[in-house]
């Protein structure tokens, strides 16, 4: 632990420990001693509570993790997950353009925050990031790439129906 002491639950902490954490040279995890190992335990209680349903308890566990360490893009991911579940969507799309500031690569962050926009009727920024996650997931290993890939595919054929649609009524004119 790196803290100078402990007193009746309450943390005493120097104030380089308290400038260390104000600068983000340090995070909460970091201050308390937790590890990354034991972050990941504790998110992967949170995803098991997401998919069961259990959305509100979800959605304290990863506010809990984003503030023990708001440096962890996978944690932003899965708490706009959960905004996202809930109907919370400027919540999602703030939270996985958090995930995106940490790691531009992320997959799951682009396809949520694309299907959030897509949700929102943006559809040039949710076919822009749809179209990153399959990009840099090609092989459809992760499910957010097949949803992304189903999404783009949709929208692709009601765009052509769309089209056809618009030609008919231009003959019968």
């Amino acid at each position: 632990m790196q803290t100078d002491s402990r007193d009746n639950g309450k943390v005493n902490m120097s104030p380089e420990l308290a400038e260390r954490l104000a600068r983000g040279e340090i995070t909460l995890a970091d201050l308390i001693g937790m590890n990354k190992e034991k972050q990941y335990e504790i998110a992967n209680v949170g995803y098991q509570l997401m998919n069961r349903g259990k959305l509100e308890e979800a959605r304290a566990i990863y506010r809990g993790l984003v503030a023990a360490d708001p440096f962890d893009s996978v944690f932003h991911c899965h708490l706009g997950a959960v905004h996202f579940r809930l109907g919370e969507i400027e919540a999602a799309i703030k939270e996985f353009s958090s995930a995106l500031q940490f790691n531009h690569s992320n997959v799951d962050a682009l396809a949520g925050r694309g299907e959030a926009f897509l949700s929102r009727g943006q559809l040039a920024e949710a076919i822009s990031d749809l179209r990153a996650a399959v990009e840099l997931d090609p092989q459809g290993e992760r499910p957010a790439t097949l949803r992304a890939r189903a999404l783009l595919l949709t929208l692709r054929e009601a765009a052509q129906r769309s089209q056809q649609g618009r030609a008919d009524d231009a003959q019968k004119s």
